[in-house]
């Protein structure tokens, strides 16, 4: 209703405006003009008292007029009208946000690249003798097999080696042997000693140190003996006490009890003497005649029976002893409770004592026993120590030894080393793995020198993916993620074995590190050096809040987001991040499921509090 008398007034506003009137105000007009000279009062406005409006008929041309200014007003108003309401009652028309709902799900960071595949395992192939190539054909490139011989040498040959190095090594210990028989006698007995002697220290140390420390146990049960007997003491002494209560309690209680009796005794005689005076005037009212006992009897002559005491009294003096009673029934019983706990505790602490005794003797007896072994020990120690320095003095010298063993030690090893090397040789150069061969430079018929490079092959069973990574995906690599490898058509699993701790600048001048993926899974597919593309699935958190990355805008005070309430306002959210990948971020604080996050505000001028229309992508 509000709504149209304003639409109303905006029209008539308009009207003025535009410099139009009525079609009221041009009828009264034309009454004027009409009518004469003088205007009529305007009966539609005022009346006078006691007079009613003359209407005067209109002629067919003021009618006419009149039928023209009203069509012509109502087209004025239908055309304001038009103009004017729908923009009253048109929506507002807000800025249009994207938005995605942050929801509970799992962000997984990867890495892609491609690198080289590699052998992981290479190794080149030295000739253990110098000797002719008897049977060699491989060539870069070929395969070879595990344990499949690669390379022989000639046989004859290396017959006639191994018999020249037997010789040498048979002539090389006569000299030796010589020198060396005359001092042995000396050095068994200089050694023998020596080491009987180390042993002896050793026994000597260990010996004092068990002397010590059974010297330090004596001391602490020694001490534990006189504190478990000071418990004992003072437990006997609470046995005293409470005892010395307890009998004082029961003298108390016995009393108490004889008192109690007597009271009773005396309530009991005082309660007859109340009842017999009661009983003859009852009896002499019921014959008319006066008591015996008033008759003249004379109460100077009469017995005096001993007075008892008053009611009230005798109920103070037994209530007085039952409270002694009670008093020493509770000291009998809490004393009792203490002197059988002391008496438990001197039982257990005198077990413990026995215990403490018992094993005080032990370590007394181990004492007496390490003394006597210590003092065997270190006369034995003193006989070794002369047996030492006597064989020392006429044994050969050390350097002398030393000289003459490393000559024939020397000899020997050169020849054994020889023949070893030639029955390496007879059996030829086998694989140690499968691969493929990568360098050659043995010939068949050729000759071989002793160390010599023969050959190089590489593994194709263990390898890897070379791959170079920068700054930005090394904080994302961790030795052990799993990788997607894809490499001549076939993909491949495997896993980051190693990362290197040298960066080094690629070809476009950015340091990069070196990552090398392991492959699980090789066969006759993977070829070396051919460029793989790899997949690494870097960490990952689940069940966690997560929006998209570019929903995340960063300020001084930290990372926010722009959220769309149920009623289209603009709510800032200010949020703590976590694990993000190339495409969604985890909201560890500041958002809850189902919220609505703007997905990108760069280029809107948006502020919190204004409206907009959410769209989700």
């Amino acid at each position: 209703m509000f709504k149209r008398k304003k639409n109303e007034q905006e029209a008539m506003e308009a009207e003025n405006a535009i410099g139009m009137r009525s079609p009221l105000d041009e009828w009264n007009d034309s009454q004027q003009d009409d009518l004469g000279a003088k205007p009529k009062k305007r009966f539609f406005f005022q009346k006078e008292k006691g007079e009613k409006p003359e209407k005067e008929p209109l002629t067919p041309e003021q009618k006419k007029k009149r039928r023209k200014r009203l069509i012509i007003g109502g087209i004025v108003v239908v055309i304001l009208a038009l103009n004017i309401v729908p923009k009253m009652f048109a929506p507002e028309v807000l800025p249009v946000v994207s938005v995605a709902e942050a929801y509970q799900g799992t962000v997984e960071q990867t890495i892609e690249g491609s690198g080289d595949v590699k052998s992981e395992r290479v190794k080149t192939y030295f000739s253990p003798v110098s000797a002719t190539v008897s049977e060699f054909d491989l060539k870069v490139g070929d395969t070879v097999e595990a344990g499949a011989t690669l390379l022989t040498y000639d046989a004859v040959e290396l017959d006639e080696l191994y018999r020249q190095a037997e010789l040498t090594g048979s002539a090389a210990g006569y000299g030796y042997q010589d020198a060396i028989t005359r001092d042995n006698k000396n050095v068994s007995e200089y050694n023998r000693s020596s080491a009987a002697l180390g042993v002896l220290e050793q026994q000597v140390e260990d010996e004092k140190n068990e002397n010590e420390h059974v010297q330090d146990r004596i001391t602490e049960y020694t001490e534990k003996q006189a504190a478990s007997s000071m418990v004992i003491g003072e437990q006997q002494a609470i046995v005293a006490d409470a005892q010395a209560k307890i009998d004082q309690a029961q003298a108390d209680l016995a009393e108490a009890k004889k008192k109690l009796q007597e009271l009773e005794a005396m309530g009991a005689s005082t309660a007859s003497m109340d009842t017999a005076p009661s009983a003859a005037p009852e009896a002499a009212s019921a014959d008319g005649s006066a008591p015996a006992s008033d008759a003249g009897a004379d109460p100077v002559a009469a017995p005096t029976a001993p007075t008892a005491p008053s009611t009230p009294d005798l109920t103070q003096e037994k209530a007085k002893w039952e409270g002694v009673k009670a008093n020493a029934e509770k000291v009998i019983q809490e004393q009792t409770a203490i002197r059988d706990a002391a008496l438990q505790k001197i039982r257990e602490e005198q077990g413990a004592l026995n215990e403490i005794n018992e094993k005080l003797n032990k370590y007394q007896d181990r004492l007496k026993d390490s003394t006597e072994n210590l003092e065997k020990l270190q006369t034995n120690k003193a006989k070794e120590e002369g047996i030492k320095d006597s064989t020392d003095a006429s044994r050969l010298t050390s350097a002398a030894r030393n000289e003459l063993s490393a000559n024939n030690n020397l000899s020997s090893l050169n020849a054994q080393m020889t023949k070893d090397e030639i029955n390496e040789g007879k059996a030829g150069i086998q694989a140690e793995f499968s691969g493929v061969v990568t360098e050659v430079a043995a010939v068949s018929g050729g000759p071989a020198a002793k160390g010599g490079s023969l050959f190089t092959v590489a593994s194709n069973e263990d390898v890897i993916v070379d791959m170079s990574v920068t700054r930005f995906d090394l904080e994302k690599l961790e030795v052990g993620q799993s990788a997607e490898i894809s490499l001549a058509g076939k993909t491949y699993t495997g896993e980051v074995s190693k990362l290197s701790r040298l960066a080094a600048e690629n070809s476009k001048g950015t340091p990069v590190v070196s990552a090398e993926i392991h492959i699980d899974n090789p066969d006759d597919n993977i070829y070396l050096g051919l460029e793989a593309k790899v997949i690494i699935s870097g960490r990952k958190v689940e069940n966690v809040i997560v929006v998209p990355v570019e929903a995340v805008n960063t300020g001084m005070d930290g990372s926010f987001c722009y959220v769309v309430d149920e009623n289209g306002v603009v709510v800032r959210r200010d949020v703590v991040t976590g694990l993000a990948s190339s495409m969604e971020i985890e909201i560890q604080s500041g958002l809850n499921a189902g919220d609505k996050v703007i997905r990108n505000t760069t280029g809107m001028m948006l502020e919190e509090g204004m409206r907009v229309t959410p769209m989700e992508e």
